[in-house]
C-alpha cells in the first residue's frame, strides 16, 4: 500500500535541509508512528508490526525472510532537521517490479519540504539503478489528494478493487513505468482530419491490416459500410448508425483511425479505434475526449487485451467496464473502457464514498458506546454548536479576507474543513438516530426545490430577492 505523502511538486523554502537516507535501527520509533498513525484511517492490521517487519529485513541486508516474490526490501527515511519526517519502504520484485508499501509522511511536513516528493524520486532513481521496469503501489480512495499526488508525477491509476485492506473503503492501484519514451507533457503529434473520398485506398489498408489483432470479419466490404455510415452524417439520426470518421496523422504518416457512432440514451461508441503506438493511441483519446465535448455524456469503445492498449486507456482515465470473450472473434478476448465527460480522477467511480465514510463513521461511534447516549435534541444542539464554530472562524472578516487566506493560509483553511468535517459527523448521527438516509433525504428535497425555483425565473437572484410562489 502506498499512502500520504507530500503533495507539493515543489521544493519550497526549507527543502534545502531535507535529507533521504537509508534507515537505521535507531529510527524505529520514529518509522513505527509514521505507519502506525497514518495507516490505521484506511487500513486494518498490525501497522507497528508491520513497520518492524520491513525495517528488520532493511537492516538484514534487504532480505525479507518470509516474502515470496520479494528479491530485496529496502527503507528509506526522509529526515529534516534532525528529525524524521518522512518513511518509505521499496520491495523489489521477482518480475522486475518494485513496490512501494508504504510512503508516509508526517502530516505537519506535506507540502510544506518536498519531502514526499523526494521519496517519490529516490524510489525512481533506485528502480533505475535496479534495472526495474515498473514501479507500483496502492492509493486508498478516502485519501483523495494522494491519487492526485501521483498522477500529477506521470503515474497512471489502473485497477480499484473494494474492500481489500478494509470492509467498505475501495483501494486504486497505481503504477509508474521507467523510462517509457516519451516524458509527461510532451506535445501531441497527431493532426486529426475528417475523412474524404481520397483517402479510401489507405483508410482500407489501414483498417484491414490492424484490426483483425481482435476482430474477425474485417475487409473490403467492412470499410465500405464503415464509409457509408460517415456519408450518412448529416442524418445525425440513430437509427441511421451514422458515424463521424477521423484520420490521425504524425506528419504525413497515418497513425490512427477513429470512428465516432452516435447511441440511443446519448452515449457513443467509438469503432472502429486503432492506433500504431501507445503515444497515438493516448493522442486519439484526447482528440475523443475534446470531441466529446458538449456532444455526449459518456464514449466507450471495444478494445482487444494488451499491456500498451491498457496502459493508455487508463493513462487517459478511461474506467475499464468489462471483458468481452470472443464477442468479435474465436479464441480472442475484447474489453469495454468507458470514459464519463468531464471526469479527471478514478476517484469515487466505482463506490459510493459517503455511504462507504457513513458505515466506518458510525462504527467507530458504535465501538465508543457514544450511540447509548444519543438523543435527537442533543444531536440537532451539536449540529448548531459546530455550525456555530464554523462561523466564529468567519467571525469579523470580510469576504476578499477570507479568500485571501484561504489562498495563502494552510491552516486556516484545514480548520474550515474539520468544522465542517464535524457539522457532517452530527448530521450522520442524527440521521442515523431518526432513522432516515441523508442522501434520500437530500434528494428528495433537490428534486422540490427544482420545481420550486426555476432556473428561467431565478437564475442569478440571490437570497430574498426571489419567493417561490410570488
Amino acid at each position: 500500500m502506498t499512502t500520504q505523502q507530500d503533495i507539493n511538486g515543489t521544493s519550497p523554502a526549507g527543502a534545502e535541509d531535507l535529507i533521504i537516507r537509508d534507515a537505521t535501527g535507531g529510527d524505529r520509533a520514529a518509522i513505527r508512528g509514521l505507519l502506525h498513525g497514518s495507516l490505521r484511517r484506511n487500513y486494518d492490521g498490525d501497522h507497528v508490526a508491520q513497520a518492524d517487519r520491513i525495517l528488520d529485513a532493511h537492516l538484514a541486508g534487504g532480505k525479507d525472510p518470509v516474502g515470496h516474490f520479494s528479491r530485496t526490501q529496502h527503507v528509506y527515511v526522509a529526515e529534516s532537521g534532525g528529525e524524521v519526517v518522512g518513511v518509505m519502504n521499496i520491495a523489489e520484485k521477482r518480475q522486475g517490479t518494485m513496490k512501494i508499501s508504504p510512503l508516509i509522511v508526517n502530516p505537519d511536513f506535506r507540502g510544506s519540504n518536498g519531502a514526499g516528493s523526494a521519496l517519490l524520486a529516490k524510489s525512481v532513481e533506485v528502480a533505475k539503478a535496479r534495472g526495474v521496469r515498473q514501479l507500483y503501489g496502492t492509493v486508498a480512495e478516502p485519501s483523495s489528494w494522494i491519487e492526485t499526488f501521483y498522477l500529477n508525477r506521470g503515474w497512471t491509476c489502473g485497477s480499484q478493487s473494494n474492500s481489500q485492506y478494509r470492509p467498505g473503503v475501495v483501494e486504486h492501484a497505481i503504477y509508474y513505468t521507467i523510462d517509457e519514451g516519451e516524458p509527461a507533457g510532451t506535445p501531441d503529434r497527431l493532426k486529426f482530419e475528417e475523412y474524404t473520398p481520397s483517402k479510401y485506398e489507405e483508410l482500407e489498408a489501414f483498417l484491414t491490416t490492424r484490426m483483425d489483432v481482435f476482430v474477425d470479419g474485417i475487409d473490403a466490404g467492412f470499410v465500405r459500410s464503415l464509409v457509408a455510415g460517415h456519408e450518412r452524417r448529416a442524418s445525425r439520426s440513430v437509427e441511421a448508425k451514422y458515424k463521424e470518421l477521423y484520420l490521425g496523422y504524425d506528419s504525413d504518416v497515418l497513425s490512427s483511425v477513429i470512428a465516432f457512432g452516435p447511441k440511443k440514451g446519448g452515449s457513443v461508441k467509438l469503432m472502429p479505434l486503432s492506433a500504431v503506438s501507445g503515444r497515438a493511441l493516448r493522442e486519439t483519446l484526447r482528440f475523443a475526449q475534446s470531441w466529446a465535448a458538449g456532444r455526449t455524456h459518456k464514449l466507450y469503445t471495444h478494445q482487444h487485451v494488451d499491456p500498451a492498449v491498457v496502459t493508455a486507456f487508463q493513462s487517459e482515465m478511461w474506467t475499464l467496464e468489462g471483458l468481452l470473450p470472443e464477442a468479435y472473434g474465436q479464441g480472442k478476448v475484447a474489453a469495454q473502457w468507458g470514459w464519463l465527460v468531464g471526469e479527471s480522477t478514478h476517484l469515487g467511480r466505482n463506490s459510493d464514498r459517503l455511504k462507504a465514510y457513513t458505515e466506518r463513521f458510525l462504527t467507530f461511534v458504535q465501538d465508543r458506546g457514544w450511540d447509548r447516549l444519543e438523543e435527537a435534541r442533543s444531536l440537532a444542539m451539536a449540529v448548531g454548536g459546530e455550525a456555530g464554530e464554523l462561523l466564529a472562524e468567519l467571525q469579523w472578516l470580510s469576504e476578499p479576507e477570507v479568500v485571501e487566506l484561504l489562498e495563502s493560509d494552510r491552516e486556516f483553511r484545514s480548520k474550515l474543513s474539520f468544522e465542517a468535517a464535524d457539522i457532517l459527523n452530527y448530521l450522520i448521527r442524527f440521521a442515523r438516530y431518526c432513522d432516515f438516509d441523508l442522501i434520500e433525504a437530500a434528494d428528495k428535497k433537490l428534486a422540490v426545490n427544482i420545481d420550486r425555483f426555476p432556473v428561467e425565473e431565478v437564475h442569478g437572484l440571490k437570497g430574498k430577492r426571489y419567493k417561490a410562489g410570488s
